[in-house]
Parts: C-alpha cells; structure tokens; sequence
C-alpha cells in the first residue's frame, strides 16, 4: 500500500504530460503507414471522395495487380543489395581489422581522411560519382549502382567494426602468434568470427540505405524499367509520370516494405548488439 501510494505522489502534471505526448508521437507516426494501408484496399474513386474514410469495400485485387506491377523491381533491389552488401562486408572487416589491430605508416592520417569523407553531404558527391561512372561506361547497369554504394556505405562500417576489433583483448592474438599463426589466421580465425553482430549492424545499415534510395538510380537508370528499381518505379508512378491508380500504388508501397521489414525483425537483436559493442567500447 506504501509502495502504491508513493507511485501515486510522483506521478504529477508531468508524468501525464510527457505520456501524453509520447502517444502523440506514436500517432503521428503510424498514421501516415494506417494511411497506406487504408489506401490500398479502396477503389481508387473512393479514395479521392472520401480519402479518410473506411474502405468499403474492401478492394484486395489491389494487392495482385501491385505483384506484377512491383515483382521485378523488388529482385533488382535485392540483388543490387545482396551484391553491394557481400563486398562492404569485406571491405569494411578488412579495413576495420587493419585499422583497429595493425600498426602502419599513415594510419592515424588515412582514418581521419575516412573520418572526413563521413562529414561530406551526400548531395555535393552525386555530380562527381555520375562523371565517373559516366566516364566508366556504366550508365544503365547495375554496376552503375553497385560501385558508389561499395565506395560510399562502408565509412560508417568501417567507423565501428575499427573502434570493436581495438576493444579485442590483445592477449588472444599474442596467444594466436605464439601458435604460429600469421596476421591473416589472426584475422580470420579470431577477429571476424566475433565481429558477426557489428558486420550485421553494418548490414543492416547498408540495406535500407540502398533500397530506400531513390535518387541515385533515378540518375543513373535511365532508359530500361526492366532494370529499375522499386523506389525509382514508384515513386515515378506516385508523381505522375505512369499509372495513377492510388489503390495500386499504396499495396505496392506495402508489398515493397516487407523485404525491409524481414531483414530488420530477423536481426534486430543482432543489429543492437553490434551497434553497442561497435560505439560503447573501447
């Protein structure tokens, strides 16, 4: 009864008070997602009538026409991803590793270069990346997209896969070298196996960050919509510039977010783990 009653004293004004906004922000933001939803099962008539209203009825052959509409965007973003992710993974555990553990001319020098390269907008590297890759050759192909997004999503990796391979007790690699194993065995053997969650957060990361892209490959994929992606397929279609069926676009919308939605509730606690151990140690 004490205890009740305590509670009781200290929840004042301003207890309520910041509950009350706290669920002020939990509205604002689902509603604009129970938009969506509320959209994509209306006839696309009844949305411009009574765009607040209750679908009625509920039109769920939306949802089969956004399947085709959205299919073979999805699969390009997805291997764009899956082949970008695979080689910052690489890039980014070797990097850290040579940064965090190994001792070279330079190395203070060339992390700040890193670090300063983080503190650049991305908007003042879009003109210089298209040159290049424009100079390459590649404009309308995939490695169009792929090269930039290896070159430009592994800073914030290589960031915190350096500041955990540093936070590593020394003593397991003296003991490893002790054995005889070189630096690559070291590396391969004891550091990447533990950095599974930091590499994950890196991930993680790097995917949304590149599906969710829309700019870039609006720029660089301009003629084939075979090889386009879904971002870039509708949004362009939401602005205008092809189907104005609202019902279909908002279940495209939906359909288009459970890739991400998978890959983020499938490594949730991996992506937090990683994320603590790659900013708090060390």
């Amino acid at each position: 009864m004490n205890r009740s009653r305590t509670a009781a004293r200290r929840r004042g004004a301003g207890y309520f008070v910041s509950r009350f906004f706290i669920l002020l922000l939990l509205f604002l933001t689902f509603f604009p997602f129970l938009s969506l939803l509320n959209m994509s099962v209306k006839q696309n008539l009844w949305i411009k009538l009574d765009y607040f209203g209750p679908p009625n009825p509920f039109i769920f052959d939306n949802y089969a026409r956004a399947i085709d509409f959205i299919m073979r965007p999805v699969l390009n973003s997805l291997y764009v991803c899956a082949v970008s992710v695979a080689l910052i993974l690489i890039m980014v555990s070797l990097s850290g590793y040579a940064f965090g553990r190994m001792q070279f001319a330079g190395k203070r020098l060339l992390f700040s270069l890193i670090l300063a390269v983080l503190m650049i907008p991305y908007t003042l590297l879009i003109v210089p990346n298209f040159r290049i890759v424009k100079s390459m050759g590649l404009i309308n192909s995939y490695f169009a997209l792929i090269l930039p997004y290896i070159g430009g999503q592994q800073i914030f990796g290589i960031i915190i896969s350096r500041t955990f391979f540093s936070s590593l007790p020394n003593e397991m690699f003296e003991s490893a070298r002790m054995d005889g194993a070189n630096e690559l065995q070291c590396y391969a053997r004891i550091a990447m196996p533990l950095s599974v969650p930091t590499l994950i957060t890196v991930g993680v990361t790097s995917v949304v960050a590149m599906y969710n892209d829309y700019i870039w490959p609006t720029l660089v994929l301009t003629t084939d919509d075979m090889m386009k992606t879904f971002c870039q397929i509708v949004f362009n279609n939401a602005a205008g510039n092809g189907s104005l069926d609202f019902g279909m676009l908002a279940a495209a919308f939906v359909l288009g977010t459970l890739p991400l939605l998978v890959i983020t509730c499938s490594f949730l606690k991996y992506y937090l783990q990683g994320m603590l151990e790659g900013a708090v140690k060390g």
